[in-house]
């Protein structure tokens, strides 16, 4: 075990933390932050027009009209929003314009998604349009980007506003950007969206299976215990949640059973207290029988209701811990396991409804499949797992921070 926490120390690391600094990967990052409260608030609105308890949608069924329009101006552009997102962070990124940059990455966007009579496609404004929204925005900005280091730009004399002069200076850029999108769209017929997506499927379908899910959940944990956050990579799987959960909210806006699996409220539930699901772990603390442990419980309690985990992941630690390695990785998948099972058994509900990641146990199954019960019982279960796995492992680390209380009030 030490010489894997070596190996992970002297060759993970470094690469991982390099990787963290592409200028794509740091943009990527920012802007999906950015697009979950849309999300968010979206679903809200989705679950506000399906209210599962008969007395309680009748009451306010007259809002209806109000909550569908706040879903179309909110989730419905999503797509939309990503691309002005990437716009403004690849622009912040790169040194350029801040408004140039959104606008060129959001026209570059309308023109990949241009419908079949080559006009505007507002069906793809939603989640099904953030993965073109991320990759045409990034190439829109980094022609920009290009165009102003090699100076491919019209200047315009001294003594011109600056605003205009920075509009000049970007007309070479944006209409190159243009242009190549709209040869791809018009000049070879290609459905820039559909082809995008089409990319994506396997990676779509792959993580929407049981064996998918679970080698998301080993790789996040495994940089976690090397000290790098992963929310990496939860940025490049944000869309993919997103379109999973839309899917699933359509589904019960018709009338039937949600069938996607991995939604963005179904990861909150298999993650609580954080990545590693440690909330177990701190409550554990929070009764120890060392006074480091008990203090360091009572520290982090309260951010691990609402799934954050750094105080004790660092606090600890369980970073490049040997002894915490083994349940940071197990639990998790347990979780995802038992979950997906009883899913597939319909014992508890699939999630349609996209909750703040913050969202505490109990409340999170229940509010993000609309009012299920069995599932909101669920995650408090979920929690007892993760206790009862943390266990063994904790009372080993507890008697080594003992030993080290006692020799040192000896000293």
């Amino acid at each position: 075990m030490k010489k894997f926490t070596e190996f992970l120390q002297k060759k993970m690391v470094p690469g991982a933390n390099k990787f963290a600094q592409i200028p794509f990967v740091v943009i990527l990052r920012n802007t999906v932050m950015v697009v979950i409260p849309l999300m968010i608030l979206g679903a809200i609105c989705t679950f506000m027009t399906n209210i599962p308890f008969p007395a309680i949608a009748e009451i306010v069924e007259p809002t209806a009209p109000f909550f569908q329009a706040l879903a179309s101006v909110t989730s419905g552009v999503a797509g939309l929003a990503t691309a002005m997102a990437m716009g403004y962070f690849g622009a912040q990124k790169y040194k350029l314009d801040v408004i140039f940059g959104v606008i060129t990455a959001s026209v570059s966007f309308l023109a990949a998604t241009l419908s079949g009579d080559m006009g505007i496609g507002v069906e793809n404004f939603g989640a099904s349009g953030m993965f073109t929204a991320l990759i045409v925005g990034y190439i829109s900005i980094y022609i920009l980007y290009l165009c102003k280091k090699y100076r491919i730009e019209i200047r315009m004399p001294e003594g011109v506003p600056p605003m205009v002069a920075g509009s000049f200076s970007v007309i070479i850029s944006l209409g190159l950007a243009l242009a190549l999108i709209l040869a791809l769209r018009i000049g070879l017929n290609i459905d820039i969206n559909q082809a995008i997506l089409g990319l994506f499927e396997p990676l779509v379908t792959s993580l929407n299976t049981l064996p998918g899910i679970l080698l998301y959940s080993l790789i996040a944990s495994i940089i976690y215990i090397c000290g790098i956050n992963p929310a990496i990579l939860a940025s490049f799987l944000i869309p993919i949640f997103a379109m999973s959960s839309e899917a699933n909210a359509v589904a019960v806006a018709a009338g039937q059973a949600p069938e996607q699996f991995v939604t963005w409220g179904m990861y909150t539930i298999i993650t609580m207290g954080g990545t590693g699901v440690t909330l177990g772990l701190v409550i554990l603390c929070m009764f120890s029988k060392s006074k480091t442990m008990k203090t360091l419980g009572r520290i982090s309690i309260l951010p691990s209701l609402f799934n954050i985990n750094e105080p004790v992941v660092y606090g600890f630690p369980i970073m490049f811990n040997p002894i915490m390695l083994i349940p940071f990785i197990l639990v998790p998948m347990i979780n995802i396991s038992s979950t997906w099972l009883l899913m597939e058994m319909n014992v508890i509900g699939r999630a349609f409804v996209d909750i703040p990641w913050t969202t505490p146990p109990i409340f999170n199954g229940f509010l993000m499949t609309g009012g299920n019960i069995a599932t909101a019982i669920w995650t408090g279960v979920l929690v007892l797992i993760s206790l009862v796995c943390y266990y063994p492992f904790f009372k080993i680390a507890e008697a080594q921070e003992l030993a080290r209380e006692q020799k040192s009030n000896e000293n």
